[in-house]
């Protein structure tokens, strides 16, 4: 025998307002529809039901005993249904995705194509922090660091992007003034220009290129990286790190006469919290950076 149509969930859902208010006027107000509304959905669905669920008082409803008995069995199953949508809904509002990404690859790679990402991937919500913090991603900094570095990072887990080489840049200029690319040791007595957060970076590259030892005719002392490889565009000659700058030796920015030493110990890697709630994002998004990361190559004389 062929089960009866169950009567709509919109009837269902006027019914379960009117009952938990015992009135149609403040179940109106909810529903954001007239009283008389509420009113004919209730006769509607009585007359599909052929049962009268509600008496009608002065000022008010009181329920049938029937009525009262449906009103408890619909009550909780509507409820279920709502916080499933509303938990669906949820999902699909998801938070955006917190990325760190070191600067020379925010600013050479990821911002020049981010309106790419966006346009592959309009579910996701990106968030960069273009920063050399090292942020603790376990206690929710961010869900995805593009770190410099040696793992093993506690608790993250981690993926190998690129390796990286150095190597000496500075205008081009400055290298044909200097013949850096016929005569590789005039660099030991070309400006040179420091980081203060890395000051061994210098000594240690003249020790493992025997160029040295240096003399340089000037020196600049600046805070960090970023500013370094800046002020190698107009001063001297500054350590750069590639792949991550090879967009300003390709645009002619920058000159590398000497070729690049590496590979380094450290590499570029993407971290993320073990067990990460985010990994279907974070995957979609390197699978899209991992491509745009440049290869290794200098200019050449």
């Amino acid at each position: 025998m062929a089960r009866r149509p169950v009567s709509s969930l919109n009837l269902l859902r006027t019914f379960e307002t009117a009952g938990r208010h015992l009135s149609f006027r403040d179940a109106a107000h909810e529903l954001c529809v007239s009283p008389a509304a509420v009113s004919q959905h209730v006769r509607t669905l009585e007359t599909e039901l052929g049962v009268a669920l509600f008496e009608r008082i002065h000022r008010g409803l009181r329920f049938t005993e029937p009525g009262r008995r449906y009103w408890h069995d619909i009550h909780e199953q509507l409820d279920a249904i709502t916080r499933s949508t509303e938990a669906l809904r949820r999902q699909g509002r998801q938070s955006p995705l917190r990325v760190s990404v070191m600067p020379p690859l925010a600013s050479r790679v990821v911002l020049p194509n981010l309106d790419d990402f966006q346009q592959r991937h309009p579910a996701i919500e990106l968030r960069l922090d273009a920063s050399l913090r090292n942020l603790d991603l376990r206690a929710g900094d961010a869900d995805l660091a593009i770190r410099f570095g040696t793992p093993p990072w506690p608790g993250c887990a981690a993926r190998k992007l690129s390796d990286v080489h150095v190597l000496p840049v500075c205008p081009p200029a400055i290298a044909e003034q200097y013949d850096l690319y016929n005569q590789p040791r005039n660099l030991a007595r070309m400006p040179l220009i420091h980081m203060t957060e890395r000051p061994e970076a210098w000594p240690r590259f003249f020790r493992q290129t025997g160029l040295g030892p240096a003399t340089p005719e000037r020196e600049y002392h600046v805070d960090d990286y970023p500013a370094a490889v800046e002020a190698a565009e107009t001063l001297g000659v500054a350590l750069a790190v590639v792949p991550p700058e090879q967009p300003l030796l390709d645009s002619r920015r920058l000159a590398a006469p000497l070729p690049p030493t590496g590979p380094l110990d450290e590499a570029i890697y993407a971290v993320w919290p073990e067990n990460s709630l985010r990994l279907e994002a974070i995957e979609s998004f390197l699978a899209w950076l991992t491509p745009l990361i440049p290869p290794i190559s200098t200019e050449g004389p």
